[in-house]
């Protein structure tokens, strides 16, 4: 039956998923000839299937073997090429994160030359940069955050969350949820230990695949970035429930809401948008891409996001320091 097939491809997926991070066993050309065929399909499952499997997998270990890196590696340029090639963006959304997830400790000399022609080569630099701008604009940031009377959100809460991850161990979060893209940046970028250091460089999936084209496709961007907002306000809205009546109840709260509560909420808001944004430009430029992408990015969302002149200063002088690193 169709289900039964069904079944059968998804646990295939599962599979072999399973093997590109147990290594050892190695992946016979049948075995890559049926991925390459379930990821290629029009109805985009494959594609899917493989980002949540890929995606479960963090729970064991965000560092891999060299030899799990360059299959997962493999497996993302294809996925990725698909998904480029169908327009089937939120596996994209989720493979994304996901470059940002994943790394081997090795040699940097040991990257092949396209891996580091661009100056965005090291995700230490990368993350550098984004520290020192962080902690040079943070109290620009805390203020631009607008307050809303509930006090309920920080600084490091909305903002990308990358100061707090250099800082030193974190707590782990019970919540690994799926469409997660900023909190998962936050928790995967996390300072080296010293041995760690000793052995050699960490090396991540973003390195080795700025040249998909997928990345270059501003509505790639704008989708995931949607998604990415969307997501943000369910997860931290005290309202949402998840049931169908959702929208109903959101609009019959809103029209019992006083003024100070819909101001509230609209800041709410505005403070998700931009902390989405500094972590979206950031990803957009460890990708390489030019500054007119990025800038154009910018100018979409935060028409779209309402956000102020000053919040657009700031993310718009990010994108000019960047692109001149």
């Amino acid at each position: 039956s169709r289900d039964e097939a069904t079944a059968e491809r998804r646990e295939f997926m599962r599979h072999y998923v399973e093997k590109i991070f147990t290594g050892g066993e190695d992946l016979d050309q049948e075995e890559k000839a049926r991925f390459g065929e379930l990821c290629s399909s029009e109805n985009g499952k494959g594609r899917e299937w493989f980002a949540r499997y890929v995606s479960a997998q963090r729970c064991n270990s965000k560092c891999v073997s060299e030899q799990t890196f360059y299959r997962l590696m493999q497996s993302f340029a294809l996925v990725l090429f698909e998904c480029h090639q169908m327009d089937d963006f939120s596996p994209a959304k989720n493979l994304m994160t996901m470059c940002f997830t994943y790394y081997y400790v090795g040699k940097t000399h040991a990257l092949p030359s396209e891996a580091k022609e661009k100056p965005m080569g090291s995700i230490d630099s990368y993350l550098k940069s984004a520290n020192s701008w962080l902690a040079e604009k943070k109290d620009i940031a805390e203020r631009l955050l607008k307050n809303t009377s509930a006090k309920t959100e920080n600084v490091k809460g909305f903002f990308g969350g990358l100061e707090t991850k250099l800082k030193g161990p974190t707590t782990k979060k019970s919540d690994e949820g799926e469409d997660k893209p900023k909190e998962k940046l936050k928790k995967t970028v996390s300072v080296q230990s010293p041995e760690e250091e000793k052995k050699g460089e960490k090396i991540y999936l973003y390195m080795h695949l700025k040249q998909q084209p997928i990345w270059h496709n501003l509505r790639f961007w704008n989708a995931a970035f949607f998604d990415a907002v969307h997501c943000e306000r369910r997860k931290r809205s005290p309202t949402t429930r998840g049931n169908t009546g959702e929208e109903e109840e959101k609009r019959e709260k809103w029209c019992h809401m006083t003024q100070e509560e819909r101001d509230d909420s609209l800041r709410f808001n505005e403070n998700i948008t931009f902390g989405q944004l500094g972590t979206f430009i950031h990803n957009m430029l460890a990708f390489g891409l030019n500054k007119k992408l990025c800038s154009d990015f910018l100018k979409k969302q935060a028409t779209i996001g309402n956000l102020d002149e000053e919040q657009y200063k700031l993310l718009s002088d990010h994108i000019e320091q960047m692109a001149a690193e």
